[in-house]
């Protein structure tokens, strides 16, 4: 006994696959995301991606006409129901519980390629065609082969496909489903072009759902349950990227507070430190220099904010490139690349023109003070230490009776 296709219901079928596919990419997706509540998710997905799978064999089965009424066993199409969620959960925990494995892969594969068979043929029983339904062998088996390689592909597919966060991830994942989708429908097909149906066959009297009933409400339903599923995953998502975002920018905050000056922006002396043991790690034949600014009132008090950020602006237009730092209160280290003596030269403009900064020189005292790696030691605190201008600093400037000083 032959049939026909309504081509219009197999590529409904091959719809309902693809979205049964991308439903499983995205509660996969959420499995591995998610630290908590994962057992929600896992039920969640097996319902969706196991009703779409299931419908999609069910539409599939519709889409073929036979010369004679065709109807279902209740009972028995519930239980393939069954073994299409079942599946999907054996394939979601698979991916979203564990690392996948060559010998995960493999088992999972054949689990899920019989659970997918055990579907599709119960599937198939459900009509309970009187004589039954035979099987050309070769088909058969190509169809079981099918299955597992599809079940294995899916698992790869889902454990390895990452998360969404561009365009170009969300078409791989639309590419992903719609592969996933094929080889599902392939299966299905393959089985259905195994069935022979003998001559005169018809389906048990008692069946209670008429084949013509199916497949549109079964349809409908289906794509309600795929699209609160999506829509649930993409919710998830939304609110998992602003809680990374939210994360991200506490820890940017969190650094801030670790590593920059509040006052100035300036990084502080624990990222100098950073800095400089870094610099030594890779430093080149000529080394570097720690070149430390202290300012002070002329009566010994702490610079007021003004002056340091005065300070701070010239310092930074002067050597643009030269990572500048806040250690104290009172002292603007600046780290330079190069030899002892090309250190002067390169520092002789810049503290002339300090010199002449009357709007520091009016209220404040400026000392310079300078240690050379490795000339001067290779310690990171030895180091600042030795650059602190002290009673060996240079005062560039100060007010004592109106005068401009220097000395050593």
């Amino acid at each position: 006994m032959q049939g026909t296709y309504d081509f219009g219901l197999v590529a409904l079928s091959y719809l309902i696959a693809s979205l049964a596919g991308f439903v499983a990419l995205e509660f996969a997706t959420r499995l591995r995301v998610r630290s908590g509540g994962r057992s929600s998710w896992l039920i969640g997905g097996a319902l969706a991606m196991g009703t779409g799978i299931w419908s999609m064999h069910f539409v599939g089965m519709t889409a073929l006409s036979l010369p004679v009424p065709i109807s279902y066993d209740l009972g028995i199409t519930f239980l393939s129901w069954i073994a299409a969620v079942a599946v999907s959960a054996i394939a979601l925990y698979i991916v979203g519980y564990g690392r996948l494995t060559a010998w995960t892969l493999a088992a999972g594969a054949l689990v899920m390629g019989a659970g997918v068979c055990l579907m599709h043929y119960s599937g198939m029983w459900a009509m309970r065609m009187m004589p039954g339904i035979t099987y050309e062998p070769g088909l058969f088996v190509a169809s079981v082969v099918i299955a597992v390689a599809a079940s294995g592909a899916a698992l790869v597919i889902i454990a390895y496909l990452k998360e969404v966060r561009t365009w170009k991830d969300f078409a791989l994942r639309i590419g992903a489903a719609m592969i996933m989708g094929l080889a599902v429908v392939g299966m299905h097909y393959t089985g259905m072009a195994a069935a022979v149906f003998a001559d005169g066959s018809f389906c048990y009297s008692g069946n209670q759902l008429p084949a013509s009933v199916l497949p549109w409400p079964t349809t409908m339903a289906t794509l309600l349950i795929l699209g609160f599923g999506i829509g649930f995953a993409v919710s998830d998502a939304r609110n998992l990227a602003v809680m990374r975002r939210a994360a991200r920018e506490m820890e940017s905050r969190v650094l801030q507070m670790a590593f920059v000056d509040r006052d100035t922006g300036l990084a502080n002396r624990a990222r100098l430190s950073q800095v400089i043991v870094e610099r030594i790690r890779r430093r080149s034949a000529e080394g570097f220099a720690l070149v430390t600014f202290r300012l002070e009132g002329n009566d010994g008090t702490p610079p007021t904010p003004a002056a340091i950020g005065l300070l701070r602006d010239r310092l930074q237009a002067a050597l643009p490139n030269a990572p500048l730092a806040r250690t104290q209160p009172e002292h603007l280290v600046v780290l330079l690349d190069g030899r002892v003596d090309d250190l002067a030269v390169r520092c002789a403009p810049l503290i002339e023109s300090l010199r002449r900064e009357k709007a520091l020189a009016s209220s404040h005292r400026l000392f310079v003070g300078s240690a050379h790696c490795p000339t001067d030691g290779e310690n990171t605190q030895w180091l600042l230490l030795r650059s602190a201008p002290k009673s060996a600093g240079i005062e560039l400037f100060g007010t004592e009776s109106g005068e401009e000083r220097v000395r050593a």
